[in-house]
């Protein structure tokens, strides 16, 4: 960005850009407690369709197949930051051949990763992977190659959710968990009087739910952002290497999430079986509550920093971190609440069946208060490109997370509380760098302008 196209930021940018953050805050906070009460709703009623075993099994399906979403070598977050910039720039042209070119490439991707799917399906031994004798290795390729399918499918579609973050309407991204969730339980609800407890047609039915949810945002957003609908016209292959060269930073940091946050339930089956991941997920989906919030308060800010950034209003940014900071005090007495109240809640919610040591409450508390701490930082310096200090950090998570988990959970006897205690240690070490980097981008360096912003 030349810093002629850098508009001169007013009074009234400041205003506008924080009226679109509280309004998108406020409708994500409607629509994420509508995903979050269909989310708990699910669990039981999934539970109940299948059984504690092929729960587990469903549950480590689920994280794995997430890992789908870090396919995309970064474009995905590259797009984000880059249509933003055009956007705030009001640079239409130049935005739907971003938009264009990011959907072809995103194309490829899942057609390539389909056909090795295919390839890889016979060969590969799914019942040990599952660590079950319950479900046939037959009927595990069966269930793995239809919710393959849908994942890489939704894996197109979802390109969508970063150019609702790009046009700072995050609330919309967050209604897509809405939707979902809402057509996922009336489909388990049809499956429990229909059929019998059976894998493939819960990934059937969740993987319809997942592309409905997303096919009907995507109609909504194209027909009010009219102007940036894909064409082959834009496309503009040189753009990919403009998108990628901030997306591949975004790409192996994702990698390194991956392996920190999707992982657990590999190594807990692997270790202890899959039963014990119904316990660790419930008890995890239980405190993911703070981090959802937080989540929604935060995730308008990514976009909002690129185009405070971009028209250069530091104070705005200043005072937006300030607030975070202090919201940390009410977050660590919720912390503190669920910790005490986790077992009640959890027998109240699922049921007396579930049962996990008191010390995993603790410890996945320790975990919240961290991640949301990290991801005050994170979503500052993502949202203007300065992303090497947390790609070092990250790299260095990844590499000693599954060591530590296995570790403190085997050699240490700890079961599931060694796994997240691994995750722990494996986030202190961005938990000290960022705000570091964040002080100095804000107080010392001033936002230098600098190409694009991007390190």
């Amino acid at each position: 960005m030349d810093k002629s196209q850098i508009p001169e930021v007013t009074y009234f940018d400041s205003v506008v850009r924080t009226k679109v953050v509280k309004t998108h805050i406020s409708l994500t906070f409607i629509y994420k407690a509508l995903a979050i009460g269909l989310s708990y709703l699910l669990v039981p009623l999934t539970i109940n369709y299948l059984n504690i075993e092929q729960y587990g099994i469903w549950m480590t399906l689920l994280s794995v197949m997430s890992w789908v979403a870090f396919f995309d070598i970064g474009l995905g977050n590259g797009l984000r930051n880059k249509l933003a910039e055009a956007v705030s720039l009001n640079s239409i042209k130049l935005a739907r051949t971003y938009v264009s070119t990011a959907y072809l490439a995103v194309t490829l991707i899942a057609l390539l990763f389909f056909f090795i799917l295919i390839l890889a399906l016979p060969f590969t031994p799914w019942d040990k992977i599952f660590n079950t004798a319950s479900v046939t290795n037959t009927e595990l390729l069966k269930v793995v190659f239809v919710v393959g399918f849908f994942f890489l499918f939704n894996f197109v579609l979802s390109l969508c959710n970063q150019m609702f973050y790009a046009y700072q309407e995050a609330s919309l991204a967050t209604l897509r968990s809405v939707l979902l969730n809402l057509f996922a339980l009336i489909a388990i609800y049809v499956l429990i009087h229909h059929a019998s407890g059976n894998l493939l047609y819960l990934g059937i039915c969740y993987g319809l739910s997942m592309v409905l949810s997303n096919l009907i945002l995507i109609f909504y957003f194209f027909k009010k952002h009219s102007t940036v609908i894909p064409s082959k016209k834009y496309i503009e292959l040189g753009k990919i290497r403009e998108i990628a060269f901030l997306g591949v930073k975004f790409f192996i940091i994702q990698i390194a999430v991956l392996v920190i946050f999707a992982t657990d339930n590999m190594i807990i089956t692997q270790i202890l079986g899959p039963a014990e991941v119904t316990s660790y997920n419930v008890v995890f989906k239980l405190f993911s509550v703070i981090t959802i919030v937080h989540g929604i308060m935060i995730a308008p800010l990514w976009s909002a920093y690129t185009d405070a950034y971009a028209k250069g209003d530091t104070n705005w940014i200043r005072n937006t971190l300030k607030k975070l900071n202090l919201l940390m005090i009410p977050i660590m007495i919720a912390v503190s609440i669920l910790i005490v109240f986790a077992k009640d809640i959890i027998n109240i919610w699922v049921g007396p069946e579930i049962e996990f040591p008191c010390l995993l409450a603790v410890l996945m508390g320790v975990y919240v208060i961290i991640s949301v701490w990290n991801n005050i930082y994170a979503y500052f310096v993502n949202g203007i490109g300065r992303i090497t200090p947390q790609l070092y950090s990250a790299i260095i998570a990844g590499l000693i997370n599954i060591p530590l988990s296995v570790y403190f959970a085997k050699s240490l006897a700890m079961g599931i509380n060694g796994v997240i205690l691994g995750t722990i240690v494996s986030l202190f070490l961005f938990a000290i760098i960022g705000p570091i980097q964040t002080y100095y981008i804000v107080k010392i360096n001033v936002f230098e302008q600098e190409g694009s912003g991007c390190e």
